[in-house]
């Protein structure tokens, strides 16, 4: 099985973003802190290239199958004080299958995942709409095999910038409906990188959430003979705790 390993130029930019606007941030105002365990029922669509072979990644696959489904990991946490937030979002996959591709017996395995740090910034301090920016380290291992044919195995890790905005909005007292969205791509490799997640928001308390959404991720890489064409879409459930 392969291992995620997150890059160590993230924890350099978790200093670097620790910024003047911290010590500007008025006295008063306090930390606020949100952890964030989190379930994604993807189903994962595309192709991969690793070398001279290519195959498309099933349509009818879903990460959480026990019997293709190697391993996953996923979380996020948030900090902010007044107008300025920082977080950090990461996850992890190990998708391996196995299956007639016409005549061809094929085997591809995709994993890998991504680590994500950002910043974002409101106008207002009730944090409603919130614009974001950040890097997002991404690495991913593609395998592929044939028989008979060629067969291939490409390590790859990148680093891509995105922007995007984070939205939140108070439906009653417990109901809230929360939207968050961000493009990328701005790596020259990166043809494109999507990410949207859609969300009800309720709250048991001030200190607990429960969150059900759909989200939607797209990555499109290609590198010297390396191919990484996906997008994985599906239903999400979370627990913010906040303290």
């Amino acid at each position: 099985m392969s291992k995620f390993h997150p890059i160590p130029v993230m924890a350099l930019l978790c200093v670097l973003m620790l910024p003047d606007t911290v010590q500007a941030a008025d006295k008063d105002e306090s930390w606020s802190f949100e952890l964030m365990p989190y379930l994604w029922a993807a189903s994962l669509q595309g192709n991969t290239r690793a070398e001279d072979a290519e195959s498309p990644v099933d349509p009818g696959y879903s990460l959480f199958t026990l019997d293709n489904l190697q391993g996953a990991f996923m979380g996020a946490m948030r900090v902010s004080r007044g107008h300025w937030s920082w977080h950090l979002d990461t996850l992890y996959v190990d998708y391996q299958d196995d299956f007639a591709w016409g005549p061809l017996e094929s085997h591809v395995g995709v994993s890998g995942g991504f680590v994500e740090l950002g910043g974002g910034y409101s106008a207002n301090l009730d944090g409603n709409l919130e614009w974001i920016a950040g890097l997002r380290s991404v690495s991913f291992t593609s395998e592929v095999s044939i028989t008979p044919g060629p067969e291939g195995k490409v390590d790859k890790t990148w680093l891509d910038p995105f922007v995007g905005f984070r939205y939140r909005h108070s439906l009653s007292e417990n109901w809230a409906l929360r939207l968050r969205g961000d493009l990328g791509g701005m790596n020259p490799s990166a043809r494109l990188s999507l990410n949207t997640f859609l969300a009800m928001e309720y709250a048991f308390s001030n200190k607990v959430q429960a969150l059900f959404g759909y989200r939607y991720l797209e990555l499109d890489f290609r590198d010297n003979g390396y191919l990484l064409d996906i997008s994985a879409s599906g239903f999400a459930l979370g627990l913010a705790l906040r303290f």
